[in-house]
């Protein structure tokens, strides 16, 4: 059985490069890599490339400091645990308790959504 058998993509290529090339194009896809995972791998970076001819990367950049936001979704989690653990001691929860939860994970999201609302920068071009 070839190798080609077992792959999706049965076609391979062997592409060489000066030092100075090389140099330019891994230093390229290092700089994608600052902003995204998905081209982690280079066979897949290169792929994307020599087909598609550009990569797009869009960041994105809280306008607030999140530093505030995440010491409430702290405060807010805390909360959340201590109801859990008391649930789980007395097997017994309140409605109201499950109100407090439903407002404190409706608050999670109202923050998290405000933080990353609108908040999209244009598209990097790397």
């Amino acid at each position: 059985m070839s190798w080609a058998n077992k792959r999706r993509r049965t076609v391979q290529k062997l592409v060489t490069f000066t030092p100075d090339e090389w140099e330019r194009v891994n230093s390229l896809h290092k700089k994608v890599n600052k902003y995204t995972t998905r081209y982690r791998s280079f066979t897949v970076f290169a792929r994307k490339m020599l087909t598609d001819g550009e990569i797009r990367v869009t960041e994105i950049r809280p306008l607030t400091d999140p530093e505030p936001l995440a010491r409430e979704i702290g405060r807010i989690g805390v909360n959340v645990n201590q109801i859990a653990h008391w649930a789980n001691a007395n097997e017994h929860i309140t409605a109201e308790q499950v109100a407090e939860l439903r407002a404190s994970f409706d608050r999670i999201e109202r923050l998290l959504g405000d933080l990353f609302a609108n908040k999209r920068t244009a598209g990097k071009d790397v």
